[in-house]
């Protein structure tokens, strides 16, 4: 994690972008709402060219760059964050890591909430053709990590003020601005009264049953890279 603009700018945690856990010693999962609002791009994504660097500078909103590929995203409290710690498995693809970590939270949604998020685009989970759940992956040596938003309540017009169309979109998008591209979870009919607090409590319960993400790849490729 790379801050760019406005390091000082009061995050608690200073990893907001969740790469601490590729420590070993720490656990192998995060899942948390930030503090503050702020920006991230991709991490060969240049900020003249994913922001309207003007009104991000009037505004003072923070700006990091993660390690992983992907699109710049605008978060805040309005949304939840997920990062999960895998273990590189010789034989597994990008796609069998996107399936298992999304897989745990189309899971959730629909178990708790009888709602169906389906895959569109490389990683992305939408609902009617919008997204609601972006992420992306970087695969040091020996792991794979995984980072998602979730857009549960963020005022959308923000998104139209601090980030520039997309320099890369997928097929489904269609060209649509941010507003009319993402979709917040509250304002999915039927899921009017969730907030982020509520949906952080029910992935973090989750994922406590397990000792590791490891667990959702143990009928795919074969032993850990760290120990062929």
């Amino acid at each position: 994690m790379t801050p760019i603009r406005y390091p000082e700018s009061g995050h608690v945690h200073p990893f907001p972008t969740g790469e601490d856990i590729l420590d070993p010693v720490s656990p192998p999962w995060r899942i948390w709402i930030p503090k503050a609002p702020l920006l991230v791009l991709g991490y060969s994504q240049e900020a003249h060219l994913e922001l309207n660097v003007k009104a991000v500078e009037a505004a003072q909103i923070p700006v990091y760059k993660r390690k992983s590929g992907g699109g710049a995203v605008f978060l805040s409290k309005g949304s939840v964050c997920v990062a999960l710690r895998f273990e590189r498995r010789h034989g597994l693809t990008i796609a069998d890591y996107f399936s298992a970590a999304n897989g745990f939270i189309q899971k959730a949604f629909l178990e708790e909430f009888q709602l169906e998020l389906n895959a569109r685009g490389i990683s992305d989970l939408a609902w009617n053709e919008r997204k609601v759940v972006g992420s992306t992956l970087h695969l040091p040596r020996g792991h794979t990590l995984y980072l998602a938003s979730i857009l549960v309540s963020i005022p959308l017009e923000l998104l139209d003020e601090f980030l520039c169309h997309p320099s890369r979109e997928p097929d489904y998008r269609q060209g649509r601005p941010h507003s009319e591209f993402v979709q917040n979870l509250s304002e999915i009919p039927g899921l009017e009264f969730i907030t982020s607090e509520r949906v952080r409590q029910i992935l973090t319960a989750r994922l406590s049953a397990f000792k590791s993400p490891d667990v959702w790849l143990a009928d795919r490729g074969t032993q850990p890279d760290a120990l062929q």
